[in-house]
């Protein structure tokens, strides 16, 4: 009998590879709001991806873990952005 394809995982795969994409635009592109912008994208997805992790393993500790580093993550792009000159208002 063929075993049935875990969904939750399947698409946590798929967003872990959409953020390989976008952390791929962070390194190849020159414009500084573009990187910004890959970076925020790439926080997002990964995100999103150990969310759908979280589901499949059926642990929280997962979703925790993706929190804080979620939070770390814009809190250091937004003092990156005021830094280098960014209206963040």
């Amino acid at each position: 009998m063929i075993d049935m394809i875990d969904t939750w995982l399947l698409a946590s795969a798929c967003l872990a590879l959409l953020t390989l994409g976008a952390l791929f635009r962070v390194v190849r592109t020159k414009s500084r709001n573009d990187r910004f912008l890959a970076a925020l994208v790439a926080v997002t997805v990964g995100s999103a991806a150990g969310l759908a992790l979280s589901i499949s393993q059926g642990t929280l500790f997962i979703l925790d873990i993706t929190i804080v580093l979620a939070l770390l993550c814009f809190t250091a792009l937004v003092a990156a952005a005021r830094y280098t000159g960014g209206d963040v208002s």
